[in-house]
């Protein structure tokens, strides 16, 4: 009896349900009141919440369990009992605001679906957004459209046009760049607006409460992957205002700065601050190198394991990622669960530009947890080391 009344304690889901189901049935309201409008489908649909320290989920209607093996906790859409399922880790959620699960829970939502609209999930390498012209070009566009959120009339066309011009500069500076940045736009960019646009707020706070968040933006922050979660929102909202129902129209091919239907004109970076942003971009720039080079010491030049990424599921922080040119982007931290196994490191973590690859140091060998049928073996170069099938 006793075991019995320990086993069960043992797999009580932390998650507490009455809390959950609140969260829950906010966001089932915010895909209500969308009605279908944004996205010609309906957000809400299967979807669990999870516990990253025990791994346990619990759906809308009070059940759970634990995560299958091999299931990462992240926000993301995973397949769950064959169901395409809106996956949002239970910290993340739990502790904001209302407008904030919303947010959260309707950015999460336009994942499961995006697919089925059109939009399949794309991950480029951003690299221009890591050099010193790059990053001042984005930084004073993403001023010029928190002026525009505050704005009404001509004097929001106007920022509007400052940064559509801002855009169009960067992208004929950078070859490829107009690609790359719209992949990753209409992937995350359209995921974080449909949260903003659905956060429960009226349509003018949303616009401001988006203008005070982009004023509050991180000057170290990589803008690699994370530039997208800020122009996404900023051009949708003003998309809202200044052309109701575009997201009916809007394609995977389309651009949502052109989506505005304003041309460039003349830039004026010093109304935005240029000049201090680039003294700033230029320390950022001796700073970032240091990290390309403890990075590239690590994960490049010296001894590592070479994990195959077929069938890989991974998270990682999107604001702390570095760019590595050809041979990838550097993450920070890194968790990874693949048909080799699992492996989750904190101390640096590369990935190949064309995916295939992840590589971390061999020093983290003890941190790689191999399924049978899978080994180490020796790699090409003296020390490295590789994930092979036995």
């Amino acid at each position: 009896m006793i075991a019995a009344l320990l086993l069960a304690a043992a797999v009580v889901n932390p998650i507490p349900v009455d809390l959950a189901k609140r969260v829950f049935a906010e966001a089932r309201l915010a895909s209500e009141e969308d009605g279908g409008k944004l996205w010609g489908v309906p957000l809400y649909g299967p979807m669990v919440f999870a516990d990253p320290k025990t791994r346990m989920f619990i759906r809308a209607n009070g059940t759970g369990g634990e995560l299958p093996a091999g299931v990462i906790v992240a926000n993301t859409a995973i397949k769950l009992d064959d169901h395409l399922t809106t996956m949002i880790s239970w910290p993340a959620i739990s502790d904001a605001s209302a407008a904030g699960q919303r947010r959260l829970a309707m950015h999460e939502c336009f994942h499961r679906i995006q697919d089925a609209i059109g939009f399949p999930a794309n991950s480029t390498n951003n690299a221009h957004l890591d050099t010193i012209d790059g990053r001042v070009s984005l930084q004073v566009e993403l001023r010029a459209l928190a002026a525009a959120l505050r704005a009404s009339g001509a004097e929001r066309t106007a920022a509007i046009r400052d940064a559509v011009s801002f855009r169009a500069a960067r992208r004929a500076q950078f070859a490829g760049a107009e690609a790359l940045e719209r992949a990753l736009e209409n992937n995350e960019g359209l995921a974080e607006y449909t949260g903003w646009a659905l956060r429960g707020t009226s349509a003018e706070e949303s616009r401001l409460a988006f203008a005070r968040h982009l004023d509050k933006i991180d000057p170290a922050t990589s803008f690699v992957r994370g530039f997208a979660y800020e122009t996404g929102p900023a051009y949708g909202l003003l998309l809202d205002a200044i052309a109701p129902g575009w997201t009916r129209k809007y394609k995977v091919t389309d651009d949502l700065a052109a989506f505005t239907g304003i041309r460039p004109g003349k830039l004026n970076p010093d109304a935005y601050g240029g000049a201090a942003l680039r003294a700033a971009e230029e320390k950022h720039d001796r700073e970032q190198r240091e990290r390309v080079a403890r990075f590239r010491a690590r994960l490049v030049d010296g001894p590592v394991i070479a994990l195959p990424m077929n069938g890989a599921k991974y998270g990682f922080d999107p604001n702390a990622v570095t760019s590595l040119g050809e041979t990838g982007n550097a993450y920070e931290s890194l968790e990874i669960t693949a048909p080799w196994g699992h492996l989750s490191v904190d101390d640096g973590a590369r990935i190949a530009s064309d995916w295939n690859t992840a590589y971390v140091s061999a020093e983290d060998r003890a941190k790689l947890e191999l399924k049978p049928g899978w080994k180490v073996v020796t790699g090409p170069r003296q020390g490295d080391l590789r994930v092979v099938r036995e």
